[in-house]
């Protein structure tokens, strides 16, 4: 074996521990030996969606208790989670694009991790309609909203089939993943961009799955924001959410846990077993391995930001993330 190989080889080596590691340090029974009360930590969410599943988990099944945290999830619009992160009275957000909207122009706050760093996002078209190609001319498609994530998606997926998106498609904003569906149902669009469970829902009504934008990007969608000032003033209070937020996704990907992350999906959404074991199988398809997602992702997710808010300047990487305290816990982690 040349030395190259041998090298090689021992990288793949450590790479495959390191990996086993954190699985047998994150695959938990969640003990706390901490305080005898827990300290209350409000953190904002968008909406109730599978999208956080992971902190969903975490807070059911002790995470964030073991780290002496009280974590209450607390669904509240975006704009007022990113001022309510700003003054203090929030202390984590999880709709970590908005909190990288919010310090790309200037606001005081980072992405400290990510939580799943690829959309699950699904493209469902009328039955007629077979391919993404085929939306090519001026067909209506369904989203949220004009600047939302899913109408982003609809763009990167219909250019990476040779479409002009400001072209070839026409969207149309329903407020709701609810409202895109029934705008589908109705006739009102040829298309809607539908997350779970909405694309199970329209799979068994009969419309043609044409992609999942999984597929198509990279893109930070979900994790931990936190302020400048928190990580500044309580850094200790920030590790270990950034901690207890990795075990709770070890927990969610653990096959001896599965079960249990099926009842709560059944409990929490109302999903049928069905529905909810398959979400889960597409969910723990995009969850990050360690909180980090790449560079180019980030890049990709400024450059978006900076067309939409219409920013001249340069946005560094830096000014949006930092992995500082990820990565304190990540070498804590290998001690």
């Amino acid at each position: 074996m040349t030395k190259q190989a041998e090298t090689e080889s021992g990288n793949r080596g450590l790479a495959s521990l390191e990996r086993v590691f954190l699985a047998t340090f994150f695959s938990i029974s969640f003990t706390w030996a901490g305080a005898a009360q827990a300290e209350p930590v409000r953190v904002a969410m968008p909406a109730k969606s599978m999208t956080f599943l992971n902190f969903y988990v975490g807070e059911k099944f002790g995470a964030y208790k073991a780290e002496g945290l009280d974590v209450s999830l607390e669904v509240i619009k975006t704009d007022i989670g990113v001022t309510g992160i700003v003054t203090g009275e929030i202390d984590y957000i999880t709709a970590i694009g908005s909190a990288m909207r919010a310090a790309a122009t200037g606001l005081p706050l980072k992405a400290a991790m990510f939580s799943m760093d690829r959309v699950l996002i699904y493209m469902f078209a009328k039955p007629a309609i077979r391919s993404i190609e085929e939306l090519k001319g001026g067909k209506t498609v369904a989203t949220t909203g004009l600047v939302a994530t899913p109408t982003y998606a609809a763009k990167v997926m219909a250019r990476a089939r040779g479409l002009n998106p400001d072209k070839d498609l026409i969207f149309i904003a329903t407020g709701d993943v609810a409202t895109s569906l029934a705008a589908l149902q109705s006739g009102a669009a040829d298309v809607a961009m539908l997350s779970i469970p909405f694309n199970f829902k329209a799979e068994g009504l009969g419309y043609r799955n044409l992609g999942n934008a999984a597929d198509f990007l990279q893109t930070p969608f979900a994790g931990v924001g936190v302020s400048d000032a928190k990580q500044r003033s309580n850094p200790a209070q920030a590790k270990r959410m950034i901690r207890a937020t990795l075990k709770s996704m070890e927990f969610t990907k653990d096959p001896a846990n599965q079960e249990r992350v099926i009842g709560l999906l059944i409990d929490e959404f109302k999903l049928d077993r069905k529905t909810a074991a398959l979400s889960l199988r597409d969910i723990n398809n995009v969850l990050t391995r360690d909180g980090r997602t790449t560079d180019d992702a980030v890049r990709a997710e400024i450059k978006e930001i900076r067309e939409q808010a219409k920013l001249k300047g340069e946005v560094p990487v830096g000014q949006v993330v930092d992995y500082k305290l990820l990565m304190e816990v990540l070498a804590e982690t290998k001690r």
